[in-house]
């Protein structure tokens, strides 16, 4: 039988031969397929750049239904933010897939050669994954900041060409040469829609793939004006100012994201570092002073080897929840629906969101504000499961604390443990170094005695003459005041591991924490919605560079005016939904109680304006002061940027280090302390026996 060290080293022997084969097999396999259908793929040009390697690798991956499945998922979201052809979007696919596994192959190498026990491993794993998913979210992170900046500089050209002419679509098809390659696509697509028979539908169309707010906002100006005609007031073109704001708003985004990554920048590492120092901290521990073995080798080291890790993954996770303001969430629409096809589960999910049917609606009703795309059932499902994998790994700690104790006791001690220091403290002196050799020896007999009694004993009760007669059957001691000795210690070892079983209020705390957990998606969604009406006031901004486009054009009313803002708003979506359906019972009443609603104070003086538009007040007298107001909100807006982005560089440097600090006072200080004052008691003994 190999140990579990020696297997190990195997494993990590073998995910290396296997990568490096795989590797091989995968560029022998793109080279013959190369030879045998040269045109199968035809390339698109992209300006000269780059070669058709990693198409081939994609085209080859995309066979096989695990790798497709995972080239898939990196792809959705290349694609939201990228119209890019088929070429180029499967290129940057593989490249990201090679990068996020690659960097996942040397971090699961590192581990492996950390000589570590199935408990680390798999923990390990479970930090990789994480780690893998927040590289693919930098890299996605990357092409959208570096698609803003081309934005940035499209509109600039946009602004030159229209001063030329004074025509937005030729302004725009004009602009297109100018572009880099990922920004062309997006100007090639927005000339489309202005130049289409229907723009109003095509517009509608585009939003839905808009890469974010700043290209939906720019279309709906331009389509606007070349609807309704460009306006001038005070010597400036309202097309062209709204343009500025635009800009502005940009560059604000721009700042604020250098400005978090500066911040943030090696916050991750910091907080990731304790996974990897684990082990060497218990080597220098245990070099230091042995007696730590029996806290890093026991249920105390596994207990608080499990929490760190939890809190690194946490820590991990709310520093990338800082740092991003929204999270890409793609549901696994297919588990959830073979799960649910299982008749009992399926009735089970129903009676539960039938009873309280209100709470359902809630919560359907919050996914849609905060933008998941999943059903009350698969909700349901989800907490289910959130509340099964709780109930079953607390279940599986305390089994497996009980297990280390029990091990301990039948094969470990501290005399044990202090004959191997004295074994590593007199490893230059031959004599010393024999006579520790000869107390370890002892000490494994005694322990070995000590187990068999146990192990005989087992859940039985032993009364002490029990156990001194078992002593004295197993011939090692003859001496009847050394047998009691020897009875005392296993009478105390065996009632120790008679108490080491999963007691019923162990299983209690695995319900309560299995409930607690199958809350904690309910939470998530609470917390999200908060997180996104800290964006309240950047949603009314739009609103406000919307009416701007709009607020001067005469045949434009109220109702329309409140259809640009639904199709533009996320927090306020169905609040305004539920305004237009009222609308044809009464526009007053309905924007009364769109007010009700959405109490927003910004937001609320938009439907006081409004209001005051449908009571035949021309719209561009009602909003007359939205001009002054948007500079003070746009000041305002920067102020509370500085203050928001310096607020979440110190709540992320607290949590990045709150995992190394734990790691110092809970796997380090404490053991030591408790190891200290057990030598002071003993010491004390000693004196007090002299």
């Amino acid at each position: 039988m190999f140990s579990m060290n020696e297997r190990i080293k195997i494993l990590l022997v073998l995910s290396v031969s296997v990568i490096v084969i795989s590797v091989i097999a995968v560029i022998a396999a793109i080279r013959m397929e190369k030879k045998k259908k040269k045109q199968i793929y035809k390339r698109p040009v992209y300006k000269g750049k780059g070669s058709d390697f990693w198409f081939s690798a994609y085209v080859f991956f995309d066979k096989f239904p695990i790798t497709r499945k995972y080239l898939n998922k990196i792809r959705k979201r290349i694609e939201i933010l990228e119209m890019s052809d088929n070429w180029t979007i499967s290129r940057k696919t593989m490249k990201f897939a090679f990068v996020s596994t690659g960097t996942v192959v040397v971090m699961l190498g590192i581990l492996l050669m950390l000589n570590m026990d199935m408990y680390y491993f798999m923990v390990s794993v479970i930090t990789i994954i994480v780690v893998h998913n927040q590289i693919i979210t930098m890299l996605v992170d990357n092409i959208e900041n570096k698609l803003l900046i081309q934005f940035e500089k499209f509109l600039g050209d946009i602004r030159h060409h229209y001063h030329e002419h004074g025509m937005i679509d030729e302004a725009v098809y004009d602009s297109i040469n100018d572009c880099p390659y990922e920004m062309s696509i997006h100007a090639h697509k927005m000339y489309e829609v202005l130049a289409s028979d229907d723009p109003e539908a095509e517009l509608e169309k585009y939003n839905e793939i808009a890469p974010n707010k700043y290209f939906k906002t720019f279309l709906a100006n331009c389509y606007t004006v070349q609807k309704f005609g460009d306006k001038t007031l005070d010597d400036d073109s309202m097309f062209l100012t709204n343009l500025n704001y635009l800009k502005q708003e940009i560059n604000m985004e721009m700042l604020r994201r250098k400005k978090l990554d500066y911040l943030f920048n090696s916050l991750a590492i910091i907080a990731l570092a304790p996974i990897f120092a684990l082990r060497f901290l218990e080597k220098w521990g245990t070099a230091n002073l042995p007696e730590l073995k029996i806290y890093f080798e026991g249920s105390y080291g596994f207990v608080i080897e499990i929490l760190l890790f939890a809190l690194v993954i946490l820590s991990y996770k709310l520093i990338n929840v800082l740092k991003r303001e929204y999270t890409f969430n793609v549901t696994n629409e297919g588990i959830y629906k073979k799960i649910f096809k299982i008749d009992f589960v399926r009735s089970f999910v129903k009676i539960l969101k039938n009873k309280d049917y209100t709470k359902s609606l809630r919560y359907e009703r919050l996914m849609k504000i905060i933008g998941i795309n999943k059903s009350v059932e698969q909700f349901y499902l989800q907490r289910i499961g959130y509340m099964l994998a709780a109930f079953m790994v607390c279940v599986f700690i305390f089994v497996n604390v009980h297990s280390i104790t029990k091990n301990n006791i039948l094969y470990n001690s501290e005399e044990l443990i202090r004959a191997k220091e004295q074994m590593y403290i007199r490893a230059g002196d031959p004599a010393g170094k024999a006579k520790a050799q000869a107390d370890i020896e002892a000490e494994e007999e005694i322990i070995k005695m000590d187990r068999e009694i146990i192990l005989f004993f087992g859940r039985r009760k032993a009364s002490f003459e029990d156990i001194k007669n078992a002593v004295l059957d197993y011939g090692t001691i003859k001496d009847r005041e050394l047998s009691e000795v020897a009875a005392a210690r296993i009478d105390k070892k065996l009632k120790k591991y008679q108490n080491e079983y999963f007691k019923w209020w162990e299983l209690i705390i695995c319900f309560l924490v299995g409930g607690i957990c199958y809350n904690i998606p309910y939470w998530v969604m609470v917390l999200r919605k908060k997180v996104l009406q800290m964006s309240m006031e950047d949603e009314v901004m739009q609103f406000h560079a919307i009416i701007l486009m709009l607020m001067y054009i005469d045949r434009v009313s109220v109702d329309d005016i409140l259809r640009w803002m639904e199709q533009f708003a996320v927090i306020f979506k169905d609040s305004i939904s539920k305004c237009l359906n009222n609308f044809e019972n009464g526009d007053t009443e309905a924007l009364e109680q769109l007010k009700i609603d959405e109490p927003f104070i910004p937001f609320s003086r938009i439907v006081e304006n409004l209001q005051s538009a449908s009571d035949k007040i021309p719209i561009a007298r009602a909003f007359d002061q939205l001009k002054v107001e948007r500079g003070y909100y746009q000041e305002k807006r920067k102020i509370d940027n500085e203050i928001i982005v310096s607020k979440k560089g110190l709540m992320g440097k607290a949590i990045a280090f709150t995992p190394l600090v734990a790691t110092v006072i809970f796997y380090l200080l404490i053991p030591f302390l408790m190891v200290s004052f057990k030598q002071l008691l003993s010491y004390s003994e000693q004196l007090s026996g002299m």
